[in-house]
């Protein structure tokens, strides 16, 4: 992700949108981005009655542009009959036609996948490869609105001499042109070995898949940042008629916090990306998936895709024009902590800025700034108006102490700590007046204001800061806890991890809680090796027949933080490839503390005996043991920290 300057953001934020030179494509199909339902998830147990038990639960959000039902594979029967397309008759007795008027009654449209090669890319249904006019008739007579065409079993063979791209620049555009401009046309190669960004608008492509990492897309966080930030790259090519897909929302599944989907949502609605729901409809959470303002950005007609203004790696500002001059700005906190995320809309004018997801409306001069929680986004409409709402406040609860700081802060059970909140008159359109922060912690926590919590004027730009002591309970159990705070209607929320630092000596980290750990299959186990995917099913560790009754048997990769809180001087263990892997796997075994690398075994393989590590890491607040691929695949890689220690003071 780049960086620019505060006068470069300014001047990105008020160009308009320039749709791409030379670009003659039209596609008459779809005003705005495609919106819908796709069968993915149920796979090839699609069934008539599935997808008719889906649009029922669809046809509400028809309203706010949710119109298509997708069929992704094994719809198709496995064979033709007569040459021509039919659909699988166990799924779909009914037949495709029938289905379809059902769905046009319901004020929904039918979406149909089809493979460009010579079968289904599941389920064994046939291609249309060479067979493009007959069977585009066919999807027309049926009453398809959409097809979805994917790059499955083409025959390369077929065409010597020519690179993937340059077949798909020959197979795409067949389809296409017999499907004519009626039919929403997805062009989608999932891996984008055809690099349809570069030219899928010329060819006439509704969509385009962009995802090159994960196809299809994981229901992770991770996962869907990588595939934003592969997607943001090919902002360039899309445009009006012609759009990047980052594949499908997730939100309903359950593999992320609502959280996150909603920051999903936010950040497909900035790229103008079609909303299209994994998830049976039923169980989309309306609270992210049916929010028409954010809906109205997505589907704005100018069909911009916005541009990063700004960004260091975990904080980005996005900003993307609107129909009628306003501008949507979305403020996107990739990290692991809260933090305020800031940009310049221009000065010289006030500005009226409404939070689509809250509905808070709020005036500023210049700034446009927020708290975004960890893994959230906040979505903002902008627009130049003299109206009379407050001035923007930014609100923050325990801001990092440091630049870069990406951790929760650390509170041991018993111990007072130490949180801070901040409330500044951002927008500095009016001063503030009678300003109060309360507190709001959980059962059995004291939180008391060290200093004023209230102050009775705020001018412009000022800011109010109130220090308090937070303790959390003697007996509160390892875990992350939130501390609440609100001031004039707002809450800010300070997430904060509840942990005990190790005691004075040498101590076991396996008899230690971490603060996180992630681990390549299954978790990592305590005194035990990682064995096999379950929990608890590992074995003694055990390195070229050594046993060691304590220590932690990982996977790698494999990464596992422990709170130090700076008293800490040493990490000792033996590293090594577990037995129960024989001589296969490779890792290399580190210490971190804090931000940086202070030891490493090197690369081990299942065939060496333990190597044994010291790490000083005085001063660190965090210690975490780090195993590391050795190079080859990460099959065998089972790492065992065998008689893992840590000495404190």
């Amino acid at each position: 992700m780049r960086t620019i300057t505060a006068a470069a953001a300014a001047a990105l934020l008020t160009l308009p949108f320039a749709p791409l030179p030379g670009s003659t494509a039209t596609a008459a199909t779809a005003a705005a981005p495609p919106m819908g339902w796709s069968s993915r998830s149920l796979g090839c147990s699609v069934s008539e009655a599935a997808v008719r038990q889906a649009a029922d639960a669809l046809a509400p959000l028809a309203p706010l542009g949710y119109r298509y039902v997708v069929l992704d594979d094994c719809w198709l029967a496995a064979q033709r009959s007569g040459g021509a397309l039919t659909p699988d008759p166990a799924r779909f007795p009914g037949g495709v036609k029938a289905l379809a008027d059902e769905l046009h009654a319901k004020g929904l449209k039918l979406g149909l996948s089809v493979s460009a090669g010579t079968k289904a890319c599941s389920g064994g249904g046939a291609g249309a490869y060479k067979q493009e006019a007959a069977d585009a008739a066919q999807l027309k007579a049926w009453g398809a609105d959409y097809v979805k065409y994917d790059w499955c079993n083409v025959p390369t063979a077929d065409f010597p001499g020519q690179n993937v791209q340059q077949i798909a620049q020959t197979l795409y555009p067949r389809m296409r042109q017999a499907l004519g401009d009626d039919v929403v046309f997805a062009m989608n190669n999932e891996d984008g070995s055809t690099v349809p960004w570069l030219w899928g608008k010329d060819a006439g492509a509704t969509t385009w898949r962009t995802n090159v990492y994960n196809r299809p897309i994981p229901d992770s966080y991770p996962s869907m940042v990588d595939i934003w930030e592969t997607n943001q790259l090919r902002a360039e090519y899309a445009g009006p008629g012609s759009w990047a897909d980052p594949d499908l929302i997730q939100a309903g599944r359950g593999g992320m916090t609502e959280t996150e989907y909603r920051a999903q949502f936010t950040l497909w609605a900035m790229g103008a990306a079609p909303l299209v729901l994994q998830a049976d409809p039923a169980k989309a959470p309306a609270a992210v998936v049916a929010n028409p303002k954010v809906i109205a950005v997505d589907q704005d007609r100018l069909g911009a895709h916005g541009r990063l203004v700004s960004s260091d790696g975990w904080y980005h500002v996005l900003a993307k024009p609107l129909d009628g001059g306003d501008r949507a700005i979305a403020l996107f906190n990739e990290s692991d902590r809260a933090a305020v995320i800031s940009t310049r809309l221009g000065a010289g004018s006030r500005h009226r800025v409404e939070e689509l997801w809250s509905g808070a409306v709020s005036s500023t001069k210049d700034v446009l700034s927020a708290q975004v929680p960890a893994h959230a986004a906040v979505l903002y409409r902008v627009s130049e108006s003299r109206e009379q709402a407050p001035p923007l406040v930014t609100f923050e609860a325990d801001p990092p102490r440091f630049l870069g700081e990406d951790r929760p802060s650390v509170l041991e059970p018993g111990v007072p700590g130490e949180l801070v909140t901040r409330v500044t008159n951002t927008g500095a359109t009016a001063p503030l007046r009678d300003v109060e922060v309360k507190a709001s912690a959980p059962d059995g926590w004291r939180a008391e204001a060290r200093t004023p919590a209230r102050t009775a004027r705020l001018g412009a730009a000022e800011t109010f800061t109130v220090t308090w002591t937070v303790t959390p309970p003697a007996g509160a159990a390892p875990g992350t806890y939130a501390v609440a705070f609100t001031q004039g209607g707002q809450q800010a929320v300070a997430v904060v991890i509840v942990t005990k630092a190790p005691g004075t000596g040498r101590t076991y980290l396996s008899d230690l809680a971490w603060t996180r750990a992630t681990n390549y299959f299954g978790p990592v186990e305590k005194d035990t090796s990682n064995g096999d995917r379950a929990a608890g099913d590992g074995r003694p560790i055990t390195v070229e027949g050594v046993r060691y009754a304590k220590g932690l048997g990982t996977h790698a990769p494999a990464d596992i933080e422990f709170y130090a809180a700076g008293r800490c001087t040493t990490v000792e263990f033996q590293a090594g490839i577990d037995d129960e892997v024989g001589q296969a796997g490779s890792a290399d075994f580190e210490v971190w503390a804090d931000g940086g690398r202070v030891a490493h075994s090197g690369v081990l393989t299942g065939a060496m005996p333990a190597r044994k590590v010291t790490a000083s890491v005085a001063g660190a607040r965090f210690v975490r043991l780090v195993a590391t691929n050795g190079g080859d695949n990460a099959t065998s890689d089972h790492a065992d920290f065998a008689d893992a220690t840590i000495t404190c003071q």
